[in-house]
Parts: C-alpha cells; sequence; structure tokens
C-alpha cells in the first residue's frame, strides 16, 4: 500500500462497479476516497467537504459531469475536474474546457491512468 497523499478525491459514477473499482484502485495509490452516485449527490458532499479533485463520469442522469464541472468550479475554482467518458467527441471536449474541466480520462482505462491522471492534478493544484 502506498503512503498517505493527503489529498481527496470524490468519484462521481452512476456506475456502481466502475466507482467502486476506480475509488479502490485510487485508495491503494494513497488518496482519501469518496464515492457519489450523481452529480446532485456530489454537488452535496462538495459543499460540506471539498475535495481536492473531482473525478467525474460525463454522462450521468439528473446532472451530467460538464453541469457538475461548472458547478463545482464555480463555487471552488481551485478543486481539479476529470471527466471520464467513453464518448469523446471534439464538441463535447470544447464544452468541457468551456465549464473549466481540467483533464480527461477515456473508457477504458487502465489503474495506471487513472493513478497517473490524479496525481498530476494533484501536482497541478500544489
Amino acid at each position: 500500500m502506498s503512503q498517505s497523499l493527503d489529498a481527496k478525491l470524490l468519484i462521481v459514477d452512476d456506475n456502481e462497479g466502475v466507482r467502486h473499482l476506480v475509488a479502490r484502485w485510487l485508495e491503494r495509490a494513497g488518496f482519501s476516497v469518496r464515492e457519489a452516485g450523481d452529480g446532485m449527490e456530489a454537488v452535496e458532499m462538495i459543499r460540506r467537504e471539498t475535495p481536492d479533485i473531482v473525478l467525474a463520469d460525463i454522462r450521468m442522469p439528473n446532472m451530467d459531469g460538464i453541469e457538475l464541472a461548472r458547478i463545482v468550479k464555480s463555487e471552488h475554482p481551485q478543486v481539479k475536474v476529470i471527466l471520464m467518458t467513453a464518448y469523446s467527441s471534439p464538441q463535447t471536449i470544447a464544452q468541457a474546457r468551456r465549464e473549466g474541466v481540467d483533464d480527461y480520462l477515456e473508457k477504458p482505462f487502465t489503474k495506471d491512468q487513472v493513478e497517473r491522471i490524479a496525481r498530476d492534478a494533484l501536482a497541478e493544484g500544489s
């Protein structure tokens, strides 16, 4: 197990299996991880305890990842937002960048890719 990074990360995905798998990977990498099943739950959690990084699926019911990014960045501009997607298009990427999304992770991804993008986001924030 890796040493603690003293970094809080929130994973937001309506797919419980993906969410739990990514959480396990990042906990083993030393992150303090919380999980939310959708954007509405994530916003409530972020308002109670602000994470350093939000890693969110782009396609979710009720509130998609881009809307979540808009809210997070308006309330907490220092929080890094990374979107996970299997459906990236140049238009979606452009829209997400306008909303302040910091990076993308294309599905399917590996444990190493998840760890690297989270560590890179953390390094940019310090």
